[in-house]
């Protein structure tokens, strides 16, 4: 059922057991990225950003890293020419460990407004990293007159009651439309079939196992 499945290899296993084929159809997906969806808000940060506060990861850096940092950043400068200068200085501004909610509101506001982007947001799907980003979000849009009315909010995650999960797969009523918050489960997992927009944060959470080994060496041994 995998799409990434090696169907052949299976089958050679169970000693040449037929492979079915089911055709498909493909939708056409048109790509956007953060400097598209700043540009189309208008988004910008407050002008206290600088007392936001920040995940430092580069306290360990050699200055080799720091100079492809560097160099990578002139690289990105040359691509956002083709942007306003207040979206290239909200780009700069952005904190990349954090979400920027906001922007996710108000990127979904102007897709169910612009005549450009509407027809994209009758089944919207945010991917996020776990429960605690879903609820933030989910409290933002349900506090949101946007989206007090017409508008279900389906926040999905295992740690939801089945029913309420079950609810995220259904096709709103007409005239409604409807907003899946879920976790990258829900892009390798499961389907939702209805979805017409996907805002990624490019965020997600994992598990993992580092091993450390230790020598301990008697002071009277040479090394």
């Amino acid at each position: 059922m995998s799409a990434t499945v090696d169907a052949e290899r299976f089958s050679k296993y169970l000693d040449g057991a037929t492979v079915l084929q089911v055709p498909g159809r493909t939708f056409p997906v048109t790509s956007m990225y953060l400097e598209d969806a700043i540009e189309l808000t208008g988004y910008s940060l407050e002008n206290d950003y600088q007392e936001r506060k920040f995940t430092d990861l580069d306290d360990d850096l050699d200055m080799e890293d720091v100079n492809n940092k560097e160099g990578k950043r002139s690289g990105d400068a040359k691509m956002l020419r083709a942007y306003s200068s207040k979206t290239r200085n909200t780009i700069a501004q952005i904190d990349e460990y954090q979400i920027e909610y906001e922007l996710i509101q108000q990127l979904m506001i102007t897709i169910a407004t612009n005549e450009r982007f509407i027809k994209y947001s009758k089944a919207i799907l945010v991917f996020l990293p776990g429960i605690a980003e879903i609820r933030v979000l989910n409290d933002m849009l349900l506090g949101h007159p946007m989206f007090s009315s017409d508008w279900y909010v389906y926040p999905l995650h295992s740690t939801i009651a089945s029913e309420d999960q079950e609810a995220a797969f259904l096709v709103p009523p007409e005239g409604t439309r409807k907003i899946v918050l879920a976790t990258n489960i829900a892009e390798t997992g499961i389907t939702i079939p209805d979805v017409t927009c996907v805002i990624d944060t490019g965020k997600h959470r994992e598990m993992r196992y580092g091993l450390s080994l230790y020598m301990v060496v008697d002071a009277d041994m040479t090394l």
